[in-house]
C-alpha cells in the first residue's frame, strides 16, 4: 500500500505547529448578523461540527466544540430558512428571522430514527461496500469544476497556550473527481498573530497547511488512505445512522495485524443509496512509532529528539441536488518535543499540538477558471509568511467567522485587537 506523506511539515530550528478553523463568506449587501448555539434535546450536550446553511442560498458554516456558529447574512435572506444537520440526528429548519438580534439562541436537535424495514441491513464485513463505494467516486461527485470560498484557520499549542494564529479567506478551483488535475487555492484576505516569547525554545513553520487540507478530500485523493483499493485494511460495518435525514452505513476500518507501514483506522459514513461517502473520521496509527515524526517533520536540529503521539483528521462532504461536494476538513496532530541541553546532561520536554481546519462558506458554477501560477498556494508555502501580503484591518466585519473557543478567544485579545471579529 501506498504510504501516506502528508506535507505536514515543520521547518527552522524546533517543531512546534498548531492549526484550528474558521469560516468566512464575502457579503456584495447588507448584512445581518446570526449567533446560535446547537445543543442535542435529550443531554443538552453541545453539538460540535453541526452544519448550518441557509436555504435558497450556498451560505453555510459549522458550529465549533461548544455548539455555537456565527453567520452574516445577506438583507435579502432574512425571509429564508436555516437548516442544521448532524450526524445521528433529525435535521432542523426554523425561520432565519427568529434568531435575528438573539445572540442567546439555542437549537434542540433531536436523535433521528431509522425505518429498517425500508433498508436492506447489513452487517459484518463491509469490504465490498467501501471498494464499491470508490467506484462509485466519479458518477457520486460533481464532474465539472467549480468555484469555492472558504476559511482556512491554523494555530500552533505548546501546552496550553497558544502561540500562534493564521487566518486566511481563499477563493478554490475545485478540480473536477474525473480529472489528475489537482484543486487550486489562492488567498484573498488574510492575518496572524504570534505570541514567542524569549522562553520559547522551539519556533516552527507550518508549511503546505492548506494543500494539505484540501488533500484530505478522500473522495478526490483515495489512494491517500486505501491505496488502490483498500487493501491493507479490515472494514466492518457497525451499523446504520441518520445523517441528513438520510441512512448511513458506519464502516470501522482498521489495518491487518501483519501489516508493519503506518497506516490509518477510524470510521466510514456511506450514504445507503449512493454508496457515497458522507464523512470520514480516522487516525494515522503513529503511536509509539518512531518512524512516525519524520512524515511530517522537515527539517530539524540533530539535537532535537521529536515523537508524534497523535494524529487525528476528519473529512465531511454535503449533498445537492444529487452530487456530494467537499465541505469541511479538519487535523489536529500532537508532538512530544525534547531538546538535549548539554550543560545539564537531561532531556527537557515539551508537549505541541497543531491544528488546522478549512470549511467552504460558498460554491458556484459560473466564472470557473483556473488561478494564474504567481497566484496559487504551493504544497511548499508558510500561510503565516503569506499572509502578510493580503491584511485588512477593515476587512473582518464583513465575514462570516466560525467562533474560536474561549481560550484562543482571549488569545487573540492578548496578541492584537485586530483580530477580534467586528460585528
Amino acid at each position: 500500500m501506498k504510504k501516506i506523506k502528508f506535507v505536514l511539515i515543520l521547518a527552522c530550528s524546533f517543531l512546534l505547529y498548531q492549526t484550528q478553523f474558521v469560516v468566512a463568506q464575502q457579503s456584495t449587501e447588507a448584512t445581518i448578523p446570526i449567533r446560535a448555539r446547537v445543543v442535542a434535546d435529550d443531554s443538552r450536550t453541545p453539538l460540535e461540527y453541526a452544519s448550518v446553511s441557509i436555504t435558497n442560498t450556498n451560505i453555510s458554516t459549522v458550529t465549533n466544540q461548544d455548539g455555537y456558529f456565527s453567520l452574516r447574512i445577506p438583507e435579502s435572506a432574512k425571509n429564508y430558512k436555516l437548516k442544521v444537520e448532524h450526524l445521528g440526528y433529525k435535521n432542523i429548519a426554523i425561520p432565519v428571522i427568529t434568531l435575528i438580534g438573539k445572540d442567546d439562541s439555542v437549537i434542540r436537535m433531536t436523535v433521528g430514527s431509522i425505518q429498517l424495514d425500508e433498508i436492506e441491513v447489513l452487517t459484518g464485513d463491509g469490504g465490498d461496500l467501501v471498494r464499491e463505494a470508490l467506484r462509485s467516486i466519479t458518477i457520486n461527485y460533481e464532474e465539472d469544476p467549480n468555484m469555492m470560498v472558504a476559511f482556512y484557520r491554523e494555530a500552533i499549542k505548546k501546552g496550553s497556550r497558544h502561540l500562534s494564529l493564521v487566518e486566511a479567506v481563499l477563493d478554490i478551483y475545485k478540480a473536477s473527481y474525473k480529472s489528475f488535475r489537482n484543486d487550486q487555492a489562492r488567498i484573498y484576505i488574510g492575518r496572524k498573530a504570534t505570541d514567542i516569547s524569549a522562553k520559547d525554545t522551539v519556533f516552527m513553520k507550518f508549511q503546505g497547511g492548506i494543500s494539505d487540507a484540501l488533500m484530505l478530500d478522500i473522495a478526490k485523493h483515495p489512494e491517500i488512505v486505501f491505496g488502490e483499493a483498500g487493501e491493507g485494511y479490515h472494514f466492518n460495518i457497525e451499523g446504520v445512522i441518520t445523517m441528513d435525514d438520510r441512512p448511513h452505513y458506519v464502516i470501522d476500518f482498521f489495518p491487518y495485524s501483519n501489516i508493519d507501514e503506518i497506516l490509518f483506522r477510524g470510521k466510514i459514513y456511506l450514504d445507503v443509496e449512493s454508496l457515497a461517502f458522507k464523512r470520514m473520521e480516522f487516525n494515522m496509527n503513529v503511536e509509539g512509532r518512531k518512524d512516525a515524526a519524520a512524515i511530517f517533520i522537515k527539517r530539524k536540529p540533530s539535537s532535537m529528539r521529536i515523537s508524534a503521539e497523535s494524529a487525528k483528521y476528519v473529512v465531511d462532504y454535503v449533498e445537492r441536488n444529487g452530487k456530494w461536494y467537499f465541505n469541511y476538513s479538519g487535523t489536529e496532530v500532537q508532538f512530544k518535543v525534547r531538546w538535549r541541553k548539554r550543560s545539564f546532561f537531561g532531556l527537557f520536554s515539551s508537549n505541541y499540538t497543531v491544528f488546522s481546519e478549512i470549511a467552504v462558506t460558498d460554491r458556484y458554477e459560473d466564472d470557473v477558471q483556473r488561478f494564474p501560477r504567481s497566484e496559487r498556494i504551493r504544497s511548499t508555502d508558510v500561510i503565516a509568511e503569506k499572509v502578510e501580503y493580503f491584511q485588512d484591518p477593515e476587512f473582518w466585519g464583513d465575514y462570516t467567522v466560525i467562533e474560536p473557543d474561549a481560550e484562543i478567544t482571549n488569545a487573540i485579545k492578548r496578541l492584537s485587537d485586530k483580530l477580534l471579529r467586528r460585528e
